[in-house]
């Protein structure tokens, strides 16, 4: 499990966590990513040892900005990034059951977005301690949302930590068809599927 935390100070160290994945490339608008700052949340996992980094954190935490996204996400029921934002600040906030029906509203408002479906999962590994079902929802996100590169990466992820190789060299292939040649996040699925020495 040492390899994973290497694997992932190495990602962050390249930048290509900043915002977590808010951004998608999608026909729709895009959401706003959310704001990096200097801040960052580690919250670590005992299922599969896993940890999920996120930077820019710091916009989500506290009683008084959970309000504010909630008020915001009360305001505009039908805003997609209003439900995101909301379910963000419940899950900083340790509020997961708030947080994933914040997340299930986004998904109401535009199922073909892969961040959402992703969040749910983080909430079922971190929160559940139940990796099983956090697959379930990764691989949700990609199936909804394919151009969304965290959904592959976690999905890549999971399945190599199961030891269900063939399945991550699967998964890490239809990733490579559809995320751009070159993606950050598709060199780091060759680190789950190579052989190590």
């Amino acid at each position: 499990m040492k390899a994973w935390h290497s694997i992932m100070v190495a990602v962050v160290s390249a930048g290509i966590l900043a915002g977590c994945g808010q951004d998608q490339a999608h026909g729709h608008v895009r959401p706003k990513p959310a704001v990096a700052t200097k801040k960052t949340t580690t919250q670590n996992s005992s299922a599969a040892g896993t940890q999920v980094l996120r930077v820019g954190a710091a916009q989500y935490q506290g009683q008084k900005n959970l309000k504010k996204y909630e008020a915001l996400a009360q305001a505009k029921p039908t805003n997609f990034q209003a439900q995101v934002n909301a379910g963000t600040a419940a899950g900083m906030n340790s509020q997961p059951n708030v947080a994933v029906q914040y997340w299930e509203k986004a998904i109401q408002i535009d199922p073909h977005i892969g961040n959402p479906y992703e969040y749910i999962g983080n909430i079922y590994l971190e929160d559940y301690n139940n990796p099983q079902e956090a697959l379930v929802w990764y691989k949700k996100s990609i199936a909804n949302g394919p151009s969304y590169p965290w959904g592959w990466y976690r999905v890549v992820q999971l399945e190599a930590e199961f030891g269900n190789m063939t399945a991550a060299k699967n998964y890490a292939a239809e990733a490579a068809k559809v995320l751009p040649a070159g993606s950050k996040v598709l060199q780091s699925l060759e680190t789950f599927v190579t052989p190590k020495s």
